[in-house]
């Protein structure tokens, strides 16, 4: 059974420490995103349709909303992970040192020793319910690293948009009834004719400028309300997904599980906040 040990959110965005045994659909994030196996088995992460593998020699890093999915690589005992989830603004206070862009160069980032200690701290700083001057000094060297792993070998910056910058404006318009209709299910039919589109072309400019499909960016903005509201209000989980059109609780855990990785029920009792 899939769980957390660790949830630390602060400016930074989140960093987590996961046991891991279940396998994670396809879905996508705001943030930049990294990934390394702690102990264990090895695991797959399959990213714009290539898979990588995450293992003791090699992990991943995500750039915002690259759409990725992860398969454990056996089934017999959950493995330890650290994964990080990186927001752009954290990284605007020292924006220039850092190469003016929250972009990995490539996805595949090779683990050395340094790597395999940056991780091992911080996971253990997590764990131990670290202060934030500490938890946001390692994360730091895990970024700088991973950027700097990113580029080394010849990587190139992805040319994808992002959904808040597309340029066409109806897909703009579509992304506004995406936002305000999550509650309500919307029918993608429905959006893509309030756009002024047929749904093939509606799919397909959506897509060529935002990356994602529809859907798929639906769902990252469900993820992203129900991680807010559980952790930052008292609304029950039950009201939560209903907020966010689910018909039970049941349908809103599995929906939560199968993009985060755990159940929300665990995730709001271990997680904190730390500020500075």
């Amino acid at each position: 059974m899939s769980t957390a040990l660790a949830v630390c959110h602060g400016s930074f965005g989140r960093v987590t420490v996961y046991r891991l045994d279940k396998p994670m659909r396809t879905h996508a994030h705001r943030e930049g995103h990294l990934t390394f196996l702690l102990s264990g088995s090895p695991a797959i992460v399959t990213i714009d349709d290539v898979p990588h593998l995450v293992d003791q020699t090699a992990g991943v890093a995500i750039n915002p909303w690259q759409p990725h999915s992860f398969r454990p690589c056996s089934g017999d005992q959950p493995s330890v992970y650290l994964v990080a989830y990186i927001c752009d603004r954290w990284l605007d206070r020292d924006r220039e040192s850092r190469g003016n862009s929250l972009r990995f160069g490539m996805n595949a980032i090779p683990v050395g020793t340094t790597l395999v200690s940056i991780c091992a701290s911080l996971a253990h700083a997590l764990v131990t319910n670290a202060s934030y001057r500490i938890v946001n000094r390692y994360l730091n060297q895990l970024f700088d690293a991973s950027f700097e792993a990113s580029w080394k070998n010849g990587g190139r910056r992805g040319a994808a948009l992002r959904p808040a910058n597309v340029i066409d404006f109806r897909v703009r318009k579509s992304l506004r009834i995406l936002d305000d209709g999550l509650a309500q299910g919307v029918e993608l039919d429905m959006v893509a004719r309030d756009a002024g589109l047929s749904r093939p072309h509606f799919f397909k400019l959506f897509r060529e400028s935002t990356g994602l499909t529809p859907a798929l960016y639906a769902n990252t903005m469900r993820v992203e309300r129900a991680l807010d509201r559980l952790m930052h209000s008292q609304t029950s989980i039950t009201e939560i997904g209903y907020q966010l059109g689910f018909s039970s609780q049941s349908h809103f855990t599995h929906f939560f599980s199968a993009h985060v990785g755990v159940a929300p029920t665990q995730y709001r009792t271990i997680a904190r906040v730390v500020n500075e």
